[in-house]
């Protein structure tokens, strides 16, 4: 039989067995300890079969199951029973022979059109690439990146219990988004969902924000006022920038978690509520307890789950996704006859760091939808600090291949030294000094390599 892939998840004692028959058999393997990294070889070179130990890989099982069935629905799969025997690993192994036959034919008939496709991107290599980009959605949220799948796969185990939930990611990242998913997959989905952002008010109207007031308890209190604790009853609560909270309100919010009950500002009275807890922060809160601003027992008060949201430069294969997603809504909204990106739009897409993630990333293809002049959002259209910070390609000096590496070498570093020095000079005005000391060289040394050069100091006056 002709030598064809298995990718093999899992590193449980049923697939060590697997592997070892497998090649045996004259299959190349590849094995990935769980789902995320299995994701990571699955789209850098696609095997013939997949070959899953649920067990043993990881917390992304069911997300990956779902994502190759959407994906790849062509690509067999087969799962190791829990608890695997030798005589289950051969049926598998059989399993895998038989379905190794039909992919065969398929992976020529792929190999020929896949090298016509490339002849033909070849002869037109400015031809847009307008194959479908898509990734795995999950309520609002949609990813193709293993943390975020796994992320996916955690919400739901998360949601089924009352627990207070942490979410940890720099802003823009989706942490209220992730809140909300929550939310929708909990018992309390009927119920009310409130969101305080706690950086946004300062500590007076952040306690009446979330305790309520009554009427008369302070200027302007013309009524009695129901907090965000008391309207959220039966539901879930957001706290979002929980660390801004000053250490006062953080006793305040200490004794509301811990019984359950809140007292208005200016009133007498206890409040029974019943309120699903979820907070959120852009900082690490242990490194604000061992500092000193935060309080130790409301940080394990409120940090029972803790999740954490990657930045979008961590996740670069979900930009065009996203860029997409955002494309196709906007464009629909604001009536743009916009269908997508040129290939150096979406390079640039893929290349820029993303500093205000997810949020920036949708700011970015709103304006360019907007500004956009033809069907396919261009280089122009996006922002300058995008251009501005867009890689430059790099030109090599000439040289002929005929020639030693060495000598190549020699004559290159010649040119790229005598350069150097000419702009050290030219940025000091000749000061020789000062561009020996710039340069990190003694000023001995600068003048002989001036003189090898042919550069004068008068010339840079």
């Amino acid at each position: 039989m002709p030598r064809s892939t298995v990718l093999l998840i899992g590193r449980g004692a049923g697939a060590t067995r697997l592997r070892t028959d497998l090649r045996r058999r004259g299959f190349r393997v590849r094995v990935a300890s769980d789902c995320g990294a299995a994701l990571e070889t699955l789209h850098a070179a696609p095997p013939s079969v997949v070959v899953l130990d649920p067990t043993g890989a990881g917390f992304g099982a069911d997300s990956f199951r779902d994502l190759l069935r959407g994906e790849c629905p062509d690509l067999p799969m087969f799962e190791l029973p829990d608890g695997a025997r030798a005589e289950d690993g051969a049926l598998v192994l059989a399993q895998i022979e038989e379905a190794v036959e039909a992919v065969l034919a398929r992976e020529d008939a792929a190999a020929i059109a896949e090298a016509e496709a490339m002849a033909a991107a070849a002869a037109d290599p400015a031809e847009p690439d307008d194959a479908a980009i898509t990734g795995y959605q999950f309520e609002d949220l949609t990813s193709s990146n293993p943390r975020m799948l796994e992320l996916f796969d955690l919400i739901p185990r998360v949601a089924r219990t009352d627990s207070p939930v942490l979410i940890h990611g720099e802003t823009g990242t989706g942490k209220e988004l992730v809140a909300s998913a929550i939310h929708r997959q909990s018992r309390r989905r009927d119920g009310p969902f409130f969101t305080v952002n706690c950086g946004a008010l300062t500590e007076s109207l952040l306690e009446s924000e979330l305790f309520g007031h009554e009427k008369g308890a302070f200027t302007g209190a013309y009524r009695r006022k129901e907090g965000c604790f008391e309207l959220a009853h039966r539901g879930t609560l957001f706290l979002d920038e929980l660390g801004t909270v000053s250490p006062a309100m953080q006793v305040k919010l200490l004794r509301v978690l811990e019984r359950m009950e809140v007292r208005r500002v200016g009133g007498a009275d206890l409040v029974k509520v019943d309120v699903r807890i979820v907070a959120a922060t852009n900082a690490r809160l242990e490194d604000a307890v061992s500092a000193g601003t935060f309080r130790e027992d409301l940080y394990y008060r409120v940090n029972v789950v803790q999740l954490a949201l990657p930045p979008l430069r961590e996740r670069s294969e979900d930009v065009l996704i996203l860029a997409d997603l955002f494309r196709a809504k906007i464009a629909e909204k604001q009536g743009r006859p916009v269908t997508g990106f040129d290939r150096t739009a979406s390079k640039m897409l893929r290349e820029y760091p993303w500093p205000g993630n997810v949020r920036e990333l949708q700011n970015v293809v709103e304006r360019a939808v907007i500004l956009a002049t033809g069907g396919k959002i261009q280089e122009k259209d996006l922002p300058e600090r995008m251009r501005r910070t867009a890689p430059k390609k790099v030109s090599v000096p000439p040289f002929d291949v005929d020639e030693p590496l060495d000598a190549v070498l020699s004559r290159l570093s010649t040119s790229v030294e005598r350069e150097y020095l000419k702009r050290v000079l030219r940025k000091f005005r000749g000061h020789l000094a000062r561009s020996a000391e710039h340069a990190g060289l003694n000023r001995r040394t600068l003048y002989n390599k001036m003189r090898a050069h042919g550069l004068r100091r008068e010339d840079f006056r």
